[in-house]
């Protein structure tokens, strides 16, 4: 057996992996790193082991055994997850809304399949939130962060409203799945999304929400590829439809804190 090459092998797998388990835990409590240096070095070690444990493996006897396996999927793994990070960040510019500006009239559809129109804002306060999907783990942790707040904002009469492009069975299932009470509206043709100038085109998504939480994360078998979605947008409204409070994500990975979410309620309300 290629000693050198099962070595490696095994290596890369361990390193590939660890950051695996370690970043994905960081998700549903809201704490991921900003920067993504560590992880990419930490990626890039893994996959440069991988290599040379597949070069030893083909210049050498070749015979790696089992280990072929964990090599391939660090392989897989660390290559795909590179260029996810590398997909990161999200153009912005084409936002339609400012700071002063009165909400734009829209027609939406509730998760339970019922029209809802922005009329229904009237005299409310609301953290109106444009999401990516309840696919999406960060999306899933910040709507998760949000319905935790409801009696701090409730102090302040604010709702939150979300909408994404999932279609009511959808939106159901993700409301289900992480046992959240905001309302939950869909915009499958992406009409609400378009108005507002959150589109983000061609980003890596899933069609179909999944119903099982791993460890606080959506995982699903439904495959990944380039969808239209909406960028990580929150408006905070006040109750004569004016839009007061305005936040972008130009990373999809990163999220307003709920502290700083609250800040903003109490700079508005207070």
């Amino acid at each position: 057996m290629n000693t050198i090459s099962v070595g490696l092998a095994l290596a890369s797998f361990m390193v590939v992996f660890g950051f695996v388990f370690r970043y994905l835990r960081t998700i549903p409590r809201g704490k991921v790193p900003v920067s993504v240096t560590p992880f990419v070095l930490q990626l890039g070690t893994g996959l440069v082991m991988g290599l040379a444990a597949l070069f030893f493996a083909v210049t050498g006897d070749g015979n790696v055994g089992f280990v072929w396996l964990p090599l391939v999927l660090a392989l897989l793994m660390s290559s795909f997850l590179l260029w996810v990070l590398s997909q990161r960040e999200i153009p912005l510019g084409d936002i339609k809304v400012v700071v002063g500006d009165k909400l734009l009239p829209f027609n939406a559809i509730g998760s339970d399949g019922q029209p809802f129109s922005s009329e229904q804002l009237v005299d409310k306060r609301t953290l109106f939130k444009f999401y990516r999907g309840g696919w999406c783990p960060y999306c899933s942790a910040e709507l998760v962060a949000f319905n935790s707040m409801r009696g701090e904002l409730a102090e302040f009469d604010v709702s939150v409203v979300a909408l994404s492009k999932d279609d009511p069975v959808n939106a159901t299932i993700h409301r289900e799945r992480d046992s959240i009470d905001i309302p939950l509206l869909c915009d499958p043709e992406l009409e609400v999304i378009r108005q507002y100038g959150v589109e983000h085109h061609k980003a890596l998504g899933q069609e179909v929400n999944s119903s099982t939480l791993i460890g606080g994360i959506p995982f699903g078998t439904a495959p990944f590829k380039l969808l239209s979605m909406a960028v990580p947008t929150t408006l905070l409204i006040d109750e004569h439809g004016v839009i007061r409070w305005l936040d972008q994500s130009d990373d999809y990975r990163l999220r307003a804190s709920n502290e700083r979410v609250l800040t903003a309620v109490r700079d508005v309300f207070d």
